[in-house]
């Protein structure tokens, strides 16, 4: 098993795919616990449409799709955060529209594109073998912009994000603050859309957090346990894909999926312990 391993990971995109689904999914799976916590999942679920709809709008003007996710993301996540309490729609209805739109909107766009049908297929349903060396620079360098960011300015994110009130009350830009979140939550869909599609970004968004927030209580460990889940469910999702021949993308998110299964007996025999304690 471990020589097929080595002769698996030997060839070139097979190391950018898992550099891709390392660095990429490890990094929204730190995000997703943010997401899950905070309750704005459905934002995660429609960021991606949004990212999907800047990919579009790049491969259509022939820039590169990479910076047009990106631009998507970020304009996805202040167009989003404006509406207020005095808007005629709660947030989530535009949360609803964005999702919507971005979807529907990236199709026109798609159609309207002057590139082959096959490179703008690629960057929606994802083709994660088809990672090049860049495409993992790319992760490699959100992950640590992301780190660094979370290491400087660890607890003012924290704070704002889980206690706004007690935040404004100490002077602190609650805005200012979630936006660095939000900044980076939608860098880490770009890189990981750019090659692997909106199906593995969101499900390394909300499975391996999901496994980590079932399992513990204490915030170390469930970043620590989704962290480790994403990572290994990219490993070992793609692994499974190449031995049986099977779609690398759907295969990771899958990984980061089952394990919700498989954690969930766990999680009702430890609430029935309790009950009876």
């Amino acid at each position: 098993m471990f020589d097929t391993l080595i002769e698996m990971y030997s060839f070139a995109f097979m190391q950018h795919a898992l550099a891709v689904g390392v660095f990429g999914g490890g990094l929204l799976a730190f995000l997703g616990v943010f997401v899950h916590l905070r309750r704005i999942v459905f934002l995660g679920a429609a960021l991606p449409q949004i990212v999907a709809l800047g990919i579009a709008a790049a491969m259509l003007a022939s820039i590169n799709p990479v910076l047009g996710a990106l631009i998507g993301g970020i304009a996805g996540i202040l167009l989003l955060s404006v509406p207020g309490k005095k808007s005629y729609l709660p947030t989530s209805g535009w949360i609803g529209v964005a999702y919507a739109a971005g979807s529907s909107i990236a199709v026109i766009l798609v159609a309207l594109s002057p590139s082959p049908d096959g490179t703008v297929l690629r960057f929606f349903t994802g083709d994660i073998l088809g990672t090049t060396r860049l495409d993992a620079i790319y992760a490699f360098w959100a992950a640590i912009g992301t780190a660094i960011i979370f290491r400087l300015f660890w607890s003012r994110i924290v704070l704002t994000g889980f206690d706004p009130v007690m935040s404004r009350t100490l002077g602190i830009r609650v805005h200012l603050w979630n936006a660095l979140l939000f900044l980076c939550l939608g860098s880490g869909l770009a890189v990981v859309m750019n090659t692997a599609g909106g199906m593995l970004a969101f499900s390394m968004l909300v499975g391996p957090p999901a496994v980590a927030i079932l399992l513990f209580r204490s915030f170390r460990a469930i970043v620590i346990t989704a962290i480790l889940t994403g990572v290994l469910a990219a490993f070992s999702g793609l692994t499974i894909s190449f031995i049986h021949d099977l779609p690398g993308g759907p295969s990771m998110a899958t990984a980061a999926l089952v394990p919700i299964i498989l954690v969930i007996p766990i999680k009702l025999i430890r609430t029935l312990k309790y009950r009876r304690s």
